[in-house]
């Protein structure tokens, strides 16, 4: 494929965002160097799409478009890899025009890298929030800065509860994303204990399990093809869950889901402080079934 794809083109979006206008901020992702990650990159490990900011007015015509088609009433996720990662006056313009041109937009949410937080001031922050973003989507991945480093996320434990803890407080809720089975079984221990501690800290609005799948694109495929990564069979990523869920401080009140095909269980929780006992039964219950423990592994490479 060519590195020349516009940003228009290539867009992601959570999967809780299937219903909702996607219109595109950012192109690529302004890191690109998770080794888990192959969304912007081909079967070489070389991008196919640059980290870019669309032109303002490419954006306006977007929604000028979705207006004239009068889609109103539909949530509106800003696309691109880490919309965040744009100048603060762009994206208040944006958001700004949607609520001027689209009516009754229930929610303006975008994926957010912890980086670009932290090179916003809470001022930018805070008129992120009254402007109209509601909901920014973050991938923690994993607690363990050992995990962190070795998957080349480019961001530690402690940007992660800075840059957390500076979304709550402007206003904007947070939904953070792990993934089971990140630190494979060396680093497992790590990998819950450190997650665990990192949710605690930040007491994020929502956090979502994901299952670690490679996909071919991504760096970390060569690694497992050699044997040199194992990924956790599905009774070892439930057990992670487990653990996870069982050492979180008494204050996290967030909502839970595993709200995805990577997932092996679909429990969800509105407030895990008041869910916690029963989640871990549910848990426990999958664990102790013979199915579950003799379920083999498959990698998905379509998700």
């Amino acid at each position: 494929m060519s590195e020349s794809i516009p940003p228009s083109v290539v867009m992601y979006r959570p999967p809780v965002e299937a219903y909702s206008l996607l219109i595109a901020v950012t192109g690529g992702c302004s890191w690109n160097k998770c080794k888990f990650c192959g969304m912007y990159k081909n079967a070489d490990g070389i991008p196919i799409q640059a980290h870019a900011i669309r032109p303002l007015e490419d954006v306006l015509q977007d929604i000028d478009t979705f207006s004239a088609k009068k889609y109103h009433g539909y949530p509106v996720f800003l696309a691109g890899g880490n919309a965040t990662s744009a100048p603060t006056n762009y994206l208040v313009e944006i958001i700004k025009y949607i609520k001027e041109k689209l009516k009754n937009v229930p929610r303006i949410s975008c994926y957010c890298k912890a980086l670009d937080v932290l090179r916003k001031t809470n001022d930018d922050l805070r008129s992120l929030a009254s402007t109209g973003l509601t909901i920014v989507y973050m991938g923690l991945e994993s607690g363990s800065n050992k995990i962190l480093r070795i998957m080349k996320k480019g961001t530690n434990a402690e940007s992660f509860i800075k840059a957390g803890k500076r979304i709550l407080n402007a206003g904007i809720k947070l939904s953070m994303y792990v993934l089971l089975g990140l630190g494979s079984y060396e680093l497992s221990e790590d990998h819950v204990s450190e997650t665990a501690r990192i949710l605690t800290e930040i007491n994020p609005t929502i956090f979502r399990f994901r299952t670690l799948n490679i996909v071919p694109t991504a760096p970390l495929w060569k690694e497992w093809k050699a044997g040199n990564f194992k990924l956790l069979k599905p009774v070892d990523c439930l057990k992670e869950e487990r653990e996870i869920i069982a050492r979180l401080g008494e204050n996290v009140t967030s909502q839970v889901y595993n709200d995805h095909v990577s997932n092996y269980c679909s429990i969800e929780s509105s407030n895990i402080k008041e869910d916690r006992e029963a989640f871990i039964k549910t848990l426990d219950h999958y664990l102790n079934n013979p199915t579950i423990k003799n379920l083999p592994r498959e990698n998905r490479i379509s998700l």
